[in-house]
């Protein structure tokens, strides 16, 4: 088996991974699923078929308190936007070319240079929406009665959402228990009313590489990272003798850094108590690591799905990359190209919702494709290419009006 696995979620029902409780009885969720999340389900699944015995075993202990990764799962729109990176403060105007400005590769402007509004650095908001639904419901009494002054809304992932991410060493064992496949999770919180997912796995595929030029490296988090110091208080950087035995050569120095502090805790689920309140580093933290020499592929493909710091088998430290994206101005003559073809906005439209949900399928449009003339087929794929759903409605709009 190798040793790491893709993991894709389908959400059958909606999904609530609760966070940043609120004074107002109303419950936020995570817009992806948190490690944490997934490993708990998957160990509820192991529980299920083999009795609580089973979480006394040698094999249950490695694999859920081992050194595997349970990494997050997430959609394109829901990775955050890099710290490193600095976007338009105010809406970007149809002229503006570039949307990002990346300081990890030495691009920091003040400035948009096309519609000269002032930029901002990111605050590691994810990179676009995600569909979500909200329930409003009343707390019950010990006797099955409505509980006055107890009503509270729960904002939940909404069913029909795919999200993907990465299991690594001992951890991908959880996706086998006595030789089966788990096919089905229950995710999240009040499992017994929501939270079914269809699980695929693909042990095959290998994740992309880590971001690297020349003798650097680039770790973007996709989520929030544990690191500590030689003392074993909180560290706002990852520790270069792990980097250096993962990429199999010497990382000498953090060259640069755009991070931000956060706290985390969370609740136990097997023992009923609460976890320990620590501080990390906010998912979106970007570091760039110079190396003695370029690591080699394979190592960057395996810190990709390794992760980095302390608590991987719980999602912390998870590492993601990201391409720019590119402003409206430079898809206008792209748009353009496929206007001449009547009806094919209204197909392209078809696409919107699924493309929210992560759950597009383009087989036909790409067939389609190689039957256009040279040109519009390979305007064709290049909007088949957009994850930002927002944008890509805006994209759609001009090409129907103008």
């Amino acid at each position: 088996m190798n040793e790491h696995a893709r993991v894709t979620v389908l959400l059958d029902e909606t999904v609530a991974t609760g966070k940043n409780a609120q004074s107002d009885h109303r419950q936020d969720t995570h817009e992806h699923i948190p490690g944490s999340v997934l490993r708990g389900a998957i160990a509820a699944d192991w529980i299920r078929r083999n009795g609580q015995g089973v979480t006394t075993t040698p094999d249950f202990t490695e694999v859920f308190e081992g050194r595997g990764s349970f990494g997050p799962l997430h959609t394109p729109a829901s990775l955050p936007i890099p710290l490193s990176v600095r976007v338009h403060k105010y809406e970007p105007t149809r002229k503006c070319h570039q949307l990002w400005w990346d300081a990890a590769f030495g691009d920091d402007a003040e400035r948009c240079p096309r519609c000269e509004g002032p930029l901002e650095r990111s605050k590691g908001q994810a990179r676009g929406g995600i569909p979500t639904t909200t329930r409003t419901t009343a707390a019950l009494t010990a006797d099955g009665e409505a509980e006055d002054s107890a009503l509270f809304s729960q904002r939940a992932l909404d069913q029909g959402v795919r999200l993907h991410g990465w299991l690594h060493g001992a951890a991908v064992r959880a996706l086998n228990p006595d030789g089966t496949p788990i096919t089905s999770l229950l995710l999240g919180s009040r499992r017994s009313v929501r939270g079914k997912a269809s699980v695929e796995v693909d042990h095959t595929v290998s994740p992309e590489p880590v971001e690297a030029t020349g003798n650097d490296v680039v770790l973007r988090l996709a989520a929030p990272a544990v690191f500590v110091d030689d003392f074993g208080l909180p560290s706002s950087t990852p520790d270069l003798r792990e980097l250096s035995e993962v990429l199999g050569v010497e990382a000498s120095e953090v060259r640069g850094s755009w991070t931000r502090w956060d706290e985390t805790g969370g609740w136990h689920a097997a023992s009923g108590l609460p976890k320990p309140t620590e501080r990390c580093v906010a998912a979106g933290s970007t570091y760039r690591v110079r190396c003695a020499e370029p690591p080699a592929e394979n190592a960057l493909r395996t810190l990709m799905a390794r992760g980095v710091g302390l608590r991987r088998r719980e999602g912390f430290g998870a590492l993601f990359r990201t391409e720019p994206p590119l402003g409206f101005a430079a898809w206008t003559s792209v748009a353009a190209s496929l206007r001449q073809l009547p009806g094919l906005t209204t197909r392209l439209r078809e696409r919107l919702d699924p493309l929210r949900r992560g759950t597009v399928d383009d087989e036909s449009y790409y067939r389609a494709s190689h039957k256009m003339p040279p040109d519009v087929g390979e305007a064709l794929r290049t909007i088949l290419g957009i994850t930002d759903a927002d944008f890509y409605e805006q994209l759609l709009d001009y090409m129907e009006h103008g």
